[in-house]
């Protein structure tokens, strides 16, 4: 098994703290996390706008799962706020993926995951 970077392993670390918090408050944290272990990957391409949007919009489904927060139009508010700023523009953690290295294997299991923990853990390592 190969090493993983210092900064891999610390972003992991704090991923798994964050699951005890709400939806709100770890959502940034955990997608920054996200971009770090993104700018951390040596192959792969850079990260399109719709590859960012599809792991973050991901993470968010998954999380919704977990509380059990079903109401279609709490879901559309929460996707709203992780995807973008008020006035239209993007959110700075969808700013900050886009152009971040990505593979497909990693997309690929980004779209498998069935927890928010997997794509953190094991998706974007």
């Amino acid at each position: 098994m190969r090493s993983r970077p210092r900064s891999v392993m610390v972003a992991l670390a704090m991923a798994r703290r964050l699951t005890a918090l709400p939806l709100l408050r770890w959502l940034p944290i955990c997608l920054g996390l996200v971009a770090a272990v993104l700018s951390v990957s040596g192959c792969g391409h850079p990260a399109t706008e719709a590859e960012c949007q599809t792991i973050v919009e991901r993470i968010v489904e998954l999380e919704l799962q977990a509380q059990r927060v079903t109401d279609p139009s709490e879901v559309a508010k929460r996707r709203g706020e992780s995807l973008g700023t008020a006035d239209g523009g993007k959110s700075e953690v969808l700013q900050g993926c886009i152009g971040r290295n990505i593979t497909d294997r990693a997309l690929a299991c980004v779209r498998g995951a069935t927890t928010a923990s997997e794509i953190t853990d094991r998706c974007l390592q």
